[in-house]
């Protein structure tokens, strides 16, 4: 029941951004924010900034493609869960694993706090100067 509250609000956002982006976009203001995306191997012990700009409001999945579209460094793949949304499998190749239970966690850095994400790569959009931490690392 949660999560399908959960999945009604992030619909409803995205309709409502859907809107506000049309209008935007047919006035020409499509104001671009800066952001940083990381990702962090625990294991590796490896950080990889990725800064850009993205357009207000753009979910992670958008800000994601962009990178892997403009940045010959970066990719990820994801699947699709047909109750769960987009689920972030890999980053730069390297997947989580069921076997090895490692998963790529997902993080908000705002100044000094960071908070693990609630919703997934469909559903999340980050603010300005934020760093959006995809962190590879086990659960147990």
């Amino acid at each position: 029941m949660a999560l399908t509250a959960i999945s009604l609000l992030c619909f409803a956002d995205s309709l409502n951004l859907f809107y506000a982006q049309k209008s935007l976009f047919l006035t020409g203001q499509q104001e671009q924010i800066p952001i940083n995306v990381t990702a962090t191997n625990k294991f590796a012990n490896t950080k990889v900034p990725y800064p850009t700009a993205v357009t207000v409001g753009m979910p992670i999945f958008g800000v994601l493609n962009k990178l892997k579209d403009t940045n010959n460094s970066f990719t990820f793949t994801y699947s699709i869960n047909k109750s769960f949304g987009i689920y972030l499998e890999s980053v730069n190749g390297l997947a989580g694993s069921t076997e090895n239970h490692t998963y790529w966690e997902l993080l908000s850095k705002k100044g000094n706090s960071i908070t693990r994400l609630n919703v997934g790569i469909g559903c999340y959009q980050p603010k300005k100067n934020e760093n959006f931490i995809m962190n590879f690392t086990t659960w147990d």
